[in-house]
């Protein structure tokens, strides 16, 4: 019974022994950049998340992307989130579902900021046509921004 539970525990840590093999050895660079990159992000350690995502080839790994947009409007640096926001929203990233309209949200988001309201106007129209309620207020704000800047 005891060389039994020896030989059990044997192929247990020779399992384990593969899988770590097969992380370390087989797992591309920018598996691990991408998997880094999300687990950054979930923690809200959005420069480690950039950081991260920069460094991935795009083309293989579009989505990252929408990350990018997100950090790096979590961050107020809203030029660069609005450069990648306009990247997956011209490639189309989740169209169909609410994640695209959030990409729509976040370009009017981040062009409001920047104060370019013209454009962000046409994101939040954009979601409204695809059920974005929230951006009923922001079309209210604009045009509240727009008739101060008149009068002024």
């Amino acid at each position: 019974m005891k060389k039994i539970i020896q030989i059990i525990i044997g192929i247990i840590a020779l399992g384990f022994t593969i899988v770590i093999a097969k992380n370390t050895l087989f797992t591309s660079a920018d598996n691990r950049l991408y998997d880094d990159g999300w687990t950054a992000y979930e923690k809200g350690d959005y420069n480690t998340a950039i950081f991260y995502f920069e460094k991935i080839d795009k083309t293989k790994y579009p989505d990252v992307y929408v990350g990018l947009g997100s950090c790096y409007m979590n961050t107020e640096d809203f030029d660069n989130a609005i450069q990648n926001f306009q990247q997956a929203y011209k490639k189309n990233l989740g169209k169909g579902t609410e994640d695209y309209n959030k990409i729509r949200y976040s370009l009017g988001y981040c062009y409001l900021q920047i104060r370019n309201y013209k454009k962000a106007r046409f994101y939040f129209k954009e979601a409204i046509k695809h059920g974005g309620s929230n951006s009923i207020r922001n079309i209210q704000i604009i045009d509240s921004l727009e008739n101060e800047q008149k009068i002024k």
